[in-house]
């Protein structure tokens, strides 16, 4: 019955505004609070409402005993492995007004060897409003063993639903296990709860990241994309007028905003790539108020106002101004007070303005059209005079005009992203992306994975920022970054790289490292993984925590399997290593349920001879949207 922030700085009053007590006839204990608190920052003004809701806990068993106070419970110099009233078989039995409640139920049970019993506890929440008129009713109903495995079984039936989506069959069964359950299931964690509140972050300090949440759509769309679209009209309602949004924000509408230069741009990605999933471009005609704006636009007027955030946030050598970071939060200081530029921003900048592009063209928009290629044009010019370093892309210009990222540096001389996102916005000079995922293999790859950076920052530098503050090899500062390493697969699947794209995905994979040392679930992808530049390598963190589950998903099925949304259908370009002759794709997409199977008998990368549907040779390597079929046998020839 607490609160993530009073917790910390107001506990001793709050525990006044707790109440707790158990209902014999119900055989049931209620808690709720008389106060409450949404405010997310220390300040003296005090909220005039409670908790809306009743906790209420019960079990299938008659209740002989329980506690509400936690102090009873677990005891003194003790925890929740070991609470001393199951030794000592004393439970207070008191209801309680006040105090750190808890609730804990007991009943006594005996077995005869070999035998077995059922029962099953209940924890759930009723709204104020309906409390007395719904309680008994919710609570009969889930006191029958029969209703309970009907729940079971509806939750079960919900997680196939989810998974049936998307399905792969090859040779590599860890592959498929990750594919098919692990990554999806984190990906959808990561949209419904992993952004607020984890064992890393508290809920408070950080809300929801506008980012994060951008790129958390791109893998729900698959199956719900009824929850992206709802996402995106939350996203909407961050940005403002001139295309500034709240880096972070909270679900009462509070947000807080930091120029990062790249904050704004992620809505084209997760707009984009809704529409191509669902062809819903009416969603281009919903009107949002913009957050310093009574009246309410199009999310058509958003995507512009994007645009003129781009325009309005070029420095001195026509890229991107660093503001106090991109995605790369702890280059926090590389904007300085003259305008400091990031290389990478360039590079996502002319990504996104080519999808948005895309779009625009599709939708006939001949002025935006211009408007938008005129900013490619420039900022593609711009990265190619001033961006390489010979055998990479920099990172960055300090404010002084400093190059940060570059063979000149004693540390960060090469980072990931800039040799990833030159390939990503497909900038036309073929031999230096080839060089710079060349580079990447020899200067940043190691046991663990990929490193964003290399060698690591060993001292501070107040001009770069908290990456020069962090230990050697761990997070920003030259560890192994997960999200990043899913860019740099894409980037060889655009290449046509399947047999590096398939090293760096196996490489990255959770079980890969014994757990004594990964210290984190050995399948969920983690934030980061410790490097070789530390005695702990292969150690990590922030599981989760990341946005890795939602790209791999997406880069894997859309680019190494090749079985891409577009606006006009599913366009079939696998990019898999030469190993692999044969391997099976089920995708719905569209109402539609598509078994793809892909042919490899030469034992190619890359390379589409041939499409069939239904037994039907089709020109070229795009499947249009077929009206009136539910389902779809797809078979792929490579060549």
């Amino acid at each position: 019955m607490g609160h993530a922030l009073i917790d910390l700085i107001n506990q001793c009053d709050d525990q006044h505004f707790n109440r707790a007590y158990f209902d014999e006839q119900l055989n049931t204990l209620f808690a709720t609070k008389t106060y409450w608190v949404t405010e997310n920052s220390s300040t003296q003004y005090q909220e005039n409402k409670e908790w809306d809701q009743w906790a209420f806990f019960t079990a299938s068993k008659p209740i002989s005993k329980y506690e509400t106070v936690r102090e009873n419970f677990i005891g003194f110099y003790s925890n929740e492995s070991k609470p001393a009233a199951l030794e000592s078989g004393q439970f207070s039995c008191q209801d309680r007004d006040f105090g750190n409640i808890v609730g804990a139920l007991y009943f006594e049970l005996e077995l005869d060897p070999g035998h077995t019993e059922n029962f099953h506890f209940l924890l759930g929440v009723l709204p104020k409003t309906k409390f007395e008129q719904q309680k008994e009713t919710i609570l009969q109903k889930y006191n029958n063993p029969e209703q309970i495995k009907h729940a079971l079984k509806e939750v079960s039936q919900y997680w196939q639903h989810f998974f049936s989506h998307t399905q792969v069959k090859s040779t590599d069964q860890e592959f498929n296990t990750f594919m098919n359950y692990w990554t999806p299931y984190q990906a959808k964690v990561a949209f419904d709860v992993g952004r607020v509140a984890s064992f890393y972050y508290w809920g408070i300090a950080r809300g929801y990241g506008f980012r994060d949440t951008a790129q958390d759509t791109i893998a729900i769309t698959i199956a719900h994309p009824e929850k992206a679209k709802e996402r995106i009209k939350l996203l909407a309602r961050q940005i403002f007028k001139d295309g500034q949004v709240y880096h972070h924000f909270y679900g009462d509408g509070q947000g807080e905003t930091t120029e990062h230069c790249d904050d704004p741009v992620w809505f084209i990605l997760a707009v984009t790539n809704y529409i191509k999933e669902t062809s819903d471009f009416d969603i281009l005609n919903h009107k949002e108020k913009f957050v310093d704006t009574q009246d309410a636009f199009t999310i058509y007027d958003h995507l512009l106002a994007v645009i003129q955030f781009i325009e309005n946030n070029l420095g001195k050598h026509g890229l991107p101004l660093f503001g106090r970071g991109d995605w790369n939060d702890t280059l926090d200081y590389i904007g300085g007070k003259e305008g400091g530029e990031s290389v990478w921003g360039a590079m996502f900048y002319i990504t996104f303005l080519k999808e948005l592009n895309e779009l625009l063209k599709y939708l006939n928009k001949n002025e935006e059209i211009t408007r938008t290629e005129k900013l490619i044009d420039l900022l593609t010019q711009n990265v190619d005079k001033y961006c390489w370093d010979g055998e990479w892309y920099l990172r960055a210009f300090g404010d002084n005009g400093t190059k940060i990222g570059s063979k000149s540096c004693e540390s960060g001389k090469i980072f990931l992203n800039t040799q990833t996102w030159a390939v990503l916005a497909q900038l036309p000079d073929q031999q230096r992306l080839k060089k710079a995922l060349a580079s990447v293999k020899s200067e940043l790859d190691s046991d663990q994975g990929p490193k964003i950076c290399a060698p690591a920052f060993r001292q501070i530098n107040p001009k770069i920022g908290l990456i020069t503050r962090c230990v050697a090899g761990k997070k920003e500062n030259a560890a192994v970054f997960c999200h990043p390493t899913t860019w740099l697969i894409q980037a060889e699947c655009l290449l046509g790289n399947g047999n590096q794209a398939y090293y760096y995905y196996k490489k990255l994979l959770p079980s890969k490292i014994p757990s004594s040392l990964y210290k984190t679930e050995p399948y969920v992808y983690p934030q980061y993984i410790t490097s070789d530049e530390h005695p702990t390598a292969g150690q990590a963190s922030h599981s989760w925590q990341t946005g890795t589950a939602a790209w791999m998903y997406r880069v894997i099925y859309d680019y190494f399997l090749g079985v891409r949304p577009t606006y006009d259908g599913l366009l079939i370009d696998p990019v898999i290593p030469a190993e692999w002759r044969e391997v099976e794709v089920r995708r719905k997409f569209r109402e539609v349920e598509y078994f793809i199977k892909i042919n490899n008998p030469r034992g190619l990368q890359r390379g589409v001879k041939s499409v069939k549907i239904d037994n039907q040779l089709i020109e070229g390597n795009l499947i249009p949207e077929i009206k009136g079929k539910t389902s779809l046998q797809i078979e792929v020839f490579m060549e």
